[in-house]
């Protein structure tokens, strides 16, 4: 298959090439000529979007989902522009986070309609009491290695991110211990001072949860997790564009001081994406959404509405970051965060054929994933 390539971004640069080929799921060259599958010679084209942080949309999330739910959500996240997800939980017991692992690989075994599922992020229990946010108190947990040899075990190879907080009990030894195994290490949700998330850093951990949020704030005395989190040149950065979150003056700090390729940007969206306001479930706790904002009883913050496409948008046109350093933290920086760079976010030979189309308005006309239309406007 022959796609006309409109305006085309990938690794950061505005590419030259007219035409991509397809073969068998896969980008197999760029081409020329004149006779073209697709002409989407008019929008604006990236590799495929990557939201390696997001706990459900349309009223499903990963705690709750039904094997059929998993599929209905990969649709939703099409229409978003994104290829691929990560299955995201919240805090749960580790009998329950085995059964969404079963669950996810069997979907990943069985294959999606919309978006590709790239593998599971569990987002605690090994998360700080005083930083939980929107997490269940009574869930959370210590870590030990026998509990994530049972994670790793029932994940069947698709566990691809584990949370911890650096300073609580075990919190280094489980660190070391699960990239060890092989799975990505993300820190926060914490309560750390600045020596205690370098420790988690210097131990494996190298990406750091919704930065700003959930963790213990920047004194110039006392840096605290935040501030050991940007100044780490080696630590990729989470952050939530929605400007709720963080003001688009916090947001922009952290874009200047993590640089280009070290920035990921994330919906962290509930199961209310993509629904009216009103009173829904996050996990076992009864959450409030007005105006798009997303609350628990005590006030926290419990996740967002935001689609990825919005965020490329706000950070594009309301921070004023060019179009091709913004499209690297949907694309080439959470795949290398995932280590799964290889595989997708950019546009190689080799490679997933995933492409995200836009308009100028940066809203989606097309998702293809692995060369198959998985999303039309």
């Amino acid at each position: 298959m022959k796609i006309k390539l409109g305006k085309t971004y990938s690794s950061g640069k505005l590419l030259n090439e007219k035409c991509v080929e397809i073969s068998n799921g896969k980008f197999s060259g760029f081409c020329s000529g004149e006779e073209y599958d697709i002409d989407l010679s008019s929008y604006i084209i990236f590799p495929g979007f990557i939201d390696m942080h997001t706990h459900g949309g349309i009223g499903i999330e990963a705690n709750s989902a039904s094997f059929d739910d998993l599929d209905r959500l990969s649709e939703f996240y099409a229409s978003n522009g994104v290829a691929e997800f990560c299955v995201t939980t919240v805090t749960d017991s580790i009998e329950n986070l085995i059964n969404i692992e079963h669950l996810v690989s069997r979907r990943i075994s069985e294959g999606t309609k919309g978006a590709n599922i790239a593998g599971v992020y569990l987002e605690g229990p090994y998360l700080s009491h005083e930083y939980r946010g929107a997490h269940e108190e009574a869930l959370l947990a210590a870590p030990n290695r026998e509990d994530i040899d049972r994670l790793v075990a029932a994940s069947d190879g698709n566990l691809r991110v584990l949370a911890v907080a650096p300073e609580i009990e075990g919190a280094l030894d489980a660190i070391v211990y699960a990239k060890s195994k092989g799975i990505k290490v993300s820190a926060g949700h914490s309560a750390a001072n600045c020596d205690e998330a370098m420790a988690g850093f210097d131990s494996g951990a190298d990406i750091a949860i919704h930065t700003y949020n959930a963790m213990r704030g920047l004194n110039h005395r006392e840096p605290g997790f935040l501030g050991a989190a940007l100044a780490r040149d080696d630590v990729y950065a989470e952050l939530i564009c929605d400007f709720v979150h963080a003001r688009p003056e916090a947001c922009k700090i952290a874009i200047k001081c993590k640089g280009k390729d070290k920035i990921i940007y994330i919906t962290d969206s509930l199961g209310t994406a993509g629904l009216p306001d009103g009173e829904y479930k996050f996990g076992p706790l009864p959450v409030f959404v007005k105006g798009g904002v997303a609350r628990i009883a005590e006030g926290n913050l419990a996740g967002s509405s935001l689609r990825l496409n919005t965020a490329i948008k706000n950070v594009v046109e309301i921070l004023g970051i060019p179009v091709e350093d913004a499209m690297l933290g949907v694309t080439k920086n959470p795949a290398e965060a995932l280590g799964m760079f290889d595989k997708i976010g950019s546009i190689a030979p080799g490679k997933r054929a995933h492409l995200t189309v836009l308009d100028d308005g940066f809203n989606v006309v097309m998702t293809i994933v692995d060369g198959k239309i998985a999303y039309k406007a």
